[in-house]
């Protein structure tokens, strides 16, 4: 048993994709707990876990890619209207409604890629941005989203509840979607970062014109990012459309690409667990303590102070305090374990 546990299950503990199972499960005890955790609580994991997705692709674009996109907000409406379009309106199955949303996002985000060839930094932002409105009128413009929103699925017309393999999907059913989501998310940007797409990404975002001269094309490095940044937008808003049951056009404008921001950059923009962190401190805090605290608009001016403080004092973020924390703690243990047992 010994040497199983040595040889076979220590190493897989290990490995990062235990933690990556792990926040799957975690995800589907919570589903399962809806009657014992207060409504608050339950909200704020739900909706960190969804935008949670958006922020892994959005970190993949600054943090290895160096694109300061701020067009997120326009993938998640892609996929969150697209959702209800397709399934509503048309009529076709769950799963064809969500590979409409993520083939829409696809065509997108290669337009967002080609304009990041022509220029960047500030101007790449300032471009995205005004693309991202451009999605959001346009879907305005469609008849039945006139009023900014797409008014769930049980309204407007003959009611179709959102049915699954046969079986109708509760709210709290979509968490189990979130979950399995959640982990693959994981899985593929972690396999991204540590591979050489990662690294030619990284050379990229060091100097273009150093990647070039190793040989890395550029147009297909940019263009693979943001494409997986826009096609994990895009579920991010699907699955928000599934337990939300509902979308509105001022959830997905500057404010939400900028709350994106803000987490990846209060978590660290290369570090998937630090993305949790920020995702939950911008997202999940508000619901889970400030709402319940009844401080209102403070939670805006708390946000705001800890951005400030992350990037002044750790500005890899709070992943980098958590490892400042760990050394700490390991120097510490070593002082008692010498104060108790004498130095080595």
């Amino acid at each position: 048993m010994k040497i199983f546990y040595r040889e076979h299950l220590k190493p897989f503990l290990k490995k990062p994709y235990f933690g990556f199972i792990m926040v799957g499960l975690v995800l589907l005890i919570v589903r399962f707990l809806v009657d014992v955790l207060p409504p608050d609580l339950y909200g704020a994991i739900v909706i960190t876990s969804y935008y949670y997705i958006a922020g892994l692709g959005f970190a993949l674009l600054l943090g290895y890619g160096g694109l300061a996109s701020l067009g997120t907000g326009a993938f998640v409406g892609i996929g969150a209207f697209g959702l209800h379009y397709v399934y509503r309106f048309l009529e076709m199955p769950l799963l064809v409604a969500i590979l409409v949303g993520i083939v829409l996002s696809i065509i997108i985000s290669i337009a967002f890629g080609f304009v990041s060839l022509r220029i960047s930094g500030m101007y790449l932002a300032i471009v995205t941005m005004g693309l991202s409105q451009i999605i959001i009128e346009i879907i305005k413009n469609i008849p039945k989203y006139a009023s900014g929103t797409s008014g769930g699925f049980l309204s407007g017309g003959p009611p179709r509840p959102l049915v699954f393999l046969g079986m109708e999907l509760s709210q709290d059913g979509s968490v189990v979607f979130m979950a399995v989501f959640v982990v693959l998310s994981m899985t593929i940007v972690h396999n991204l970062i540590t591979s050489p797409t990662g690294r030619a990404l990284l050379a990229i975002k060091n100097s273009e014109t150093a990647a070039q001269t190793m040989g890395i094309n550029l147009l297909k490095y940019r263009l693979l990012a943001f494409v997986i940044s826009g096609v994990l937008g895009s579920i991010a808003g699907v699955l928000s459309m599934m337990y939300i049951r509902n979308a509105s056009v001022s959830q997905i404008g500057l404010t939400f690409a900028l709350n994106i921001l803000a987490a990846v950059i209060i978590g660290g923009t290369k570090s998937i667990w630090g993305i949790l962190m920020g995702t939950f401190v911008i997202f999940g805090l508000d619901l889970a303590v400030f709402q319940r605290l009844e401080l209102g608009n403070l939670s805006l001016i708390i946000n705001g102070i800890l951005i400030i403080l992350v990037v002044m004092f750790y500005p890899g973020g709070l992943i980098q305090l958590v490892g400042d924390l760990k050394k700490q703690f390991k120097i510490i243990k070593k002082k008692l374990r010498e104060k108790i047992y004498g130095p080595e």
